[in-house]
């Protein structure tokens, strides 16, 4: 009796699989287009996301601009994982009503006599291919999603420990490295272990063993690095201008020679974005002062407290003025002339919550026509290892834009 029941649950279990097998296609497209969905709204966030662990956090320019990459790349090649699975599922539909429209396929002796001494298949045929095609491209990403997880889990550890313990950012990244490679290392020997047995048995080791036995050892491989080659544009897009938020370099020449105007005039600028230098509220300026604002950076704050601490001779050389809070690290120049701004005061940008500063220039009598504000900064360089500084810099083109004076 009870055998009899054990086996008409398994019947019954692997009719309820193969009828979830036959109509996989539904749910397969809902979910790649709800993804896709949210995989394109994704980028901006994550660029802003970048941009405050520089600005608010402290985190390394280096640091962000990894975050950045890391997720971009995350994002980009799903990306190109449910376009390609869309893309088959037309492919799949066209076939299906193919088959419909014409069951029996082919009629060889209607072709041309150079076309008739073939054997072609079937729509139906087709259809069960294409199925089985996309079936197993759509399961494809669960594969990496676990490594993902939990790789992301880690790096989340380390920006803590990070920030946490205000360590140089070189040590955590030979920690992250010397980490990979032990993994590696553990990975490819041959002995067997516990936690290898352990991984073989969890869902990521179980998909990723699928497909190697049954596609080939190193198709999973290939693939992968070709979805990632059609996601390499997609990332550079994600990524581009972002060396703007570099606290700690003058302007590129390309950021000089062709500014963007999104991140310097608050008229053309994308609200969910932030500032990464100074912005003006308008290119045109039709009053006698000039209302700029100027990003905050966490990483000023000790910035400034070790320049007062160990370098006022070096300013008092260079001519700089007293350093009482952060904005006194900028020095001005109007047209190559040096320009004093008015009182600071301290704002938030509403949607992005981006701390700014902001004051004015008296630019009464400036003629009407193109001038330019040019923008020094005094900063520190720190040691690698230790994190103490170690020499005084000057950024000479810490940032530069042009306004129009009516």
């Amino acid at each position: 009796m009870s055998e009899n029941q054990d086996l008409n649950k398994t019947k019954a279990e692997l009719t309820w699989l193969e009828n979830l097998q036959r109509n996989s296609w539904e749910p397969e497209v809902i979910i790649s287009g709800i993804i896709l969905a949210f995989l394109f709204a994704f980028p901006s966030k994550i660029y802003a996301f970048s941009a405050r662990l520089i600005q608010d956090v402290g985190l390394h320019f280096v640091g962000g601009m990894l975050v950045l990459l890391y997720l971009s790349a995350i994002i980009s090649v799903f990306k190109i994982f449910f376009v390609v699975h869309l893309a088959l599922r037309f492919i799949w539909a066209g076939l299906l009503g193919l088959s419909y429209a014409f069951p029996e396929g082919v009629i060889n002796e209607k072709l041309f006599k150079m076309s008739q001494n073939y054997n072609y298949k079937k729509p139906g045929e087709l259809v069960l291919q294409m199925e089985r095609i996309c079936s197993m491209t759509f399961a494809y990403p669960i594969s990496q999603v676990f490594i993902i997880l939990v790789f992301t889990v880690y790096l989340g550890i380390l920006l803590f420990v990070y920030i946490w313990l205000d360590i140089s950012f070189v040590v955590i990244y030979f920690i992250f490295l010397a980490s990979i490679l032990l993994f590696v290392i553990l990975q490819l020997a041959s002995k067997k272990s516990k936690w290898k047995e352990y991984l073989a048995t969890t869902m990521m080791g179980s998909v990723t063993a699928i497909y190697q036995s049954n596609l080939g050892k190193w198709f999973s491989t290939f693939y992968t690095l070709v979805i990632f080659a059609f996601a390499v544009p997609l990332i550079y897009e994600d990524v581009r201008d972002f060396s703007m938020f570099n606290n700690k370099t003058n302007l590129l020449e390309r950021e000089r020679e062709w500014p963007t105007k999104g991140l310097t005039y608050a008229e053309f600028h994308d609200e969910e974005s932030r500032y990464p230098r100074i912005f003006l509220p308008k290119e045109t300026v039709e009053s006698d002062l000039l209302r700029v604002g100027v990003a905050r950076y966490q990483g000023d704050t000790k910035t400034l407290k070790d320049l007062n601490d160990q370098f006022r001779l070096e300013l008092d050389s260079m001519g700089w003025h007293v350093l009482e809070d952060t904005p006194d690290l900028y020095r001005f120049y109007l047209n190559d002339q040096i320009i004093k701004p008015g009182a600071w005061r301290r704002n938030r940008i509403q949607i992005t919550d981006q701390k700014v500063y902001e004051t004015t220039f008296d630019i009464t009598g400036l003629e009407a026509g193109i001038h330019s504000l040019r923008v020094e900064k005094v900063m520190l360089n720190y040691s690698l290892f230790s994190n103490k500084p170690e020499q005084i810099l000057l950024r000479e083109y810490w940032d530069e834009l042009e306004f129009i004076k009516k």
